[in-house]
């Protein structure tokens, strides 16, 4: 499996200036090969994969890095040429509408700082990165990852000032699942994900709405600062605001992380090395709930880094992730399965035969009646874990197993 070292840099400020001048003639490097590229594909001519072009740079970014630049925009315009093609015959992936030709190492008119590294022409160890021209350079954190180390990538980050750095490492899996149980997964809105296991008694739900309030404080927040750069300064961009978009951003992913994290730890304690979850793309296509339901589906709902988080973490552990339709899930009775039913808000009720339940609990357990697995009757209430900003938690006053109830 594929995973990455994130740490950043502590250079000198010499060091730091030479940073600088190889990050731009990197930039300038990979935008004048793009710009050939873009030439040849407007003038439908075949395109050069080898432009001797990145010659000129070898005296001043070194002919690995000008190698790696080069070799990178290629696999950027040979994904463009593959998506062009799936988008003449219709089939693009799900949520794509457009396929855009790779653009430049520049916005705003300033170039995006970027270095790549060979593979075999830098080392980390002993806390410092041994880079080129006799660079040897400092580093805050830890390395999480050892294994077969991949291309550097060595970026500025212009709002937190400063060198980020991207170290793919091929690692293989040393935990084994402990045994061969079955887990079922599903996703919401209101509830982040209700899990379900066969030999529960009551699912648990990871009720999301402390992580929505704070979605909503932030959203709030640079819907003010927003106003505030129109009005005053008649400018749409600033620092400060792209600082609020990545602060609601990196809170809302520690809480998945976490979720991830602490739920495929449980789940492998208790032998489970399969995991079902509901196929949720194109959900949202042609749905419409007002202006504030449209912001939690379309804006905070982001149920596919839900999904790649739990996939990468249960890699980890052996498990293997499969997904299943998920559809009329939570509208079909799992006693008579009859559609005729009733949902308000999280309630469901079945007009045939009576059924009252969570309508996440009757989509989990239909979800594992679809897959074949048996499931005891559905609960009237799962338990709740609830984000304290640390961690995933049951309140006092919450339902606990043992006092769950069984519907007949």
């Amino acid at each position: 499996m594929n995973r990455s070292n994130l740490f950043c840099l502590a250079p000198t400020r010499e060091q730091h200036g030479i940073l600088q001048e190889l990050a731009m003639n990197c930039a300038k490097l990979w935008n004048e090969v793009n710009y050939l590229h873009r030439q040849q594909y407007g003038n439908y001519l075949r395109l050069d994969w080898n432009p001797r072009v990145y010659k000129n740079y070898v005296p001043l970014v070194g002919s690995a890095t000008a190698q790696q630049i080069v070799r990178k925009n290629n696999e950027a315009w040979r994904s463009f040429l593959a998506l062009k093609q799936l988008e003449r015959r219709g089939s693009l992936p799900a949520g794509m509408k457009k396929v855009r030709t790779p653009g430049y190492w520049k916005r705003d008119e300033r170039y995006i700082l970027k270095i790549l590294f060979r593979c075999d022409s830098y080392r980390v160890r002993n806390n410092r990165v041994e880079l080129p021209r006799h660079l040897s350079i400092p580093f805050k954190g830890e390395l999480k990852w050892t294994g077969k180390q991949g291309r550097l990538e060595v970026s500025w980050d212009a709002l937190s000032k400063k060198w980020r750095v991207f170290q793919p490492v091929n690692v293989k899996p040393i935990i084994t699942p402990l045994g061969s149980k079955t887990c079922y997964i599903d996703m919401g809105v209101r509830n982040l994900a209700t899990v379900w296991l066969t030999e529960w008694r009551q699912p648990i739900a990871y009720q999301s709405g402390r992580l929505l309030a704070d979605w909503w404080y932030w959203t709030n927040r640079i819907a003010r600062h927003q106003q505030r750069l129109i009005s005053v300064n008649g400018r749409k961009k600033s620092k400060q605001l792209s600082r609020l978009y990545r602060v609601r951003k990196n809170r809302f992913r520690h809480a998945v992380a976490t979720f991830a994290r602490q739920l495929v730890r449980d789940l492998y304690r208790q032998g489970v090395s399969t995991i079902v979850f509901g196929e949720l793309t194109g959900i949202r296509n042609g749905n419409s709930h007002g202006r504030q339901g449209n912001a939690m589906v379309h804006n905070y709902w982001s149920h596919k880094y839900v999904a790649d988080r739990l996939r990468w973490t249960a890699e980890e552990y052996g498990m293997k992730v499969r997904t299943v339709s998920e559809a009329y899930t939570s509208q079909t009775c799992p006693r008579c399965h009859s559609r005729h039913s009733v949902r308000v808000l999280r309630g469901f009720r079945c007009l045939d035969c009576g059924l009252e339940a969570h309508r996440d609990a009757v989509g989990v357990v239909n979800m594992a009646a679809r897959c074949g697995g048996y499931a005891v009757r559905p609960m009237v209430w799962p338990m709740l874990l609830r984000w304290d900003g640390c961690g995933w938690n049951r309140n006092n006053g919450m339902p606990t197993l043992e006092r769950s109830r069984v519907e007949a």
